[in-house]
């Protein structure tokens, strides 16, 4: 049975939660069914990178107010599904598409929809806390990214959510360069002979940067040709105290020569830049899964990342360097560990191992149960909507 199936996300920008919408829609297509990738497009520009699916980008303004801006993606989600919400499944991958689609089973235009819970956040505001929380309860079906969050919503909110997991695209992530390899340190200013320490998801509190930096700062001093990257950040939450304290101590430490923050990279650039630098470097203290360890893994160098859940759910103790995160004496210890000339050697091999247990694949067939109860509360005789691409090419 061939299903239609809308996936929603809160933005065309590469966050964790895009990411695996985008790939889980592409292997559904893959797997013969019919999915639409959806999401709001403030830019104009469309998604991170063309997907193999079919997408709509909404219109969306931009703002930097949280709880206005998330009533506004609601709404502007909610409106443009309204259009067009002729799906055997609608499937959010956050909270602010999942309160779209909640309003819709409100008014009696969707039976239900589904939900990926990817991790919880603390917001102390208790509009958009409260949005969180509906965007859980009021899903008909929930799935979660690792057994930390299956737990969690089981305890907080009495919520079976099975565990679909995460997978990485090798023929995307490899070890061997790519056409785009050469010209990256150019492209990016980053120096032709540095080593590069690579940390992905931008500077916020959720992934440690200033602890890392600290840590860093510690590793530089013995080892000098080490280079801090970070790369990306798109994200719709205000980081701005966070990031004038990093900027501080960056200044205080004299280390501005040795650090760059890039901001968003090029989704075609990912994978040169993982095999250009020396270690991936992922302290994060909330995670929900860790794409960006799969993908540096697949590109074969060393990762770092916490001796906790999620990450000890599913990496064993020879496929990842672990760390304690919130100490930057031991986190320095393993980033010294992982740069060794035996890890790097290490890595190349094992690391594309490690990495190709993890199958988009196989992470599509695990919705398509809780996918066709969905279909089947689904009333008869709806027209079938035409399938186009309406994001920019």
């Amino acid at each position: 049975m061939t299903l239609r199936i809308g996936i929603l996300t809160h933005s065309t920008n590469p966050r964790g939660g895009v990411v695996h919408g985008m790939a889980l829609a592409e292997a559904l297509c893959d797997a013969g069914h019919d999915a639409m990738l959806i999401a709001p497009d403030v830019t104009g520009a469309g998604f991170f990178r063309r997907p193999r699916c079919a997408t709509r980008c909404i219109a969306a303004m931009a703002g930097d107010d949280l709880p206005a801006l998330v009533e506004r993606r609601i709404m502007e989600i909610r409106d443009a599904v309204r259009e067009d919400a002729n799906f055997d499944v609608l499937h959010a991958q956050d909270p602010i598409s999942a309160n779209a689609l909640a309003d819709l089973v409100a008014e009696g235009r969707i039976p239900g929809f589904a939900r990926t819970v990817h991790h919880l956040d603390h917001f102390p505001h208790r509009g958009v806390a409260a949005r969180q929380a509906r965007g859980i309860t009021s899903a008909s079906e929930l799935f979660t990214v690792s057994r930390l969050w299956e737990d969690t919503l089981l305890a907080d909110y009495g919520r079976h959510a099975p565990v679909v997991g995460n997978g990485v695209d090798l023929t995307r992530f490899f070890p061997g360069a790519g056409p785009r390899d050469h010209a990256l340190r150019a492209r990016y200013g980053l120096s032709r002979t540095a080593r590069l320490v690579l940390s992905v998801g931008g500077i916020e509190r959720r992934k440690n940067t200033l602890v890392l930096l600290r840590a860093f700062k510690e590793l530089h001093r013995e080892q000098p040709d080490l280079h801090f990257v970070i790369a990306g950040g798109a994200s719709l939450l205000d980081h701005s105290d966070y990031r004038r304290l990093f900027d501080q101590e960056l200044q205080a430490g004299d280390l501005a020569g040795a650090v760059s923050v890039t901001g968003t990279i090029a989704d075609d650039d990912m994978p040169a830049l993982y095999r250009q630098s020396c270690v991936l470097a992922y302290p994060s203290r909330t995670e929900g899964f860790g794409l960006c360890p799969l993908e540096a893994l697949a590109c074969g160098i060393p990762v770092v990342v916490p001796a906790a859940p999620p990450f000890s759910e599913h990496f064993h103790t020879p496929e990842v360097v672990w760390c304690q995160p919130e100490c930057p004496r031991t986190l320095g210890d393993a980033l010294r560990a992982a740069l060794s000339i035996e890890s790097a050697r290490r890595f190349r091999v094992s690391g594309p191992v490690t990495a190709a247990r993890f199958d988009w694949r196989r992470v599509a067939g695990r919705h398509l149960r809780a996918y066709r109860r969905l279909a089947a509360s689904q009333p008869a005789g709806r027209p079938v909507p035409r399938r186009v691409s309406l994001c920019p090419k």
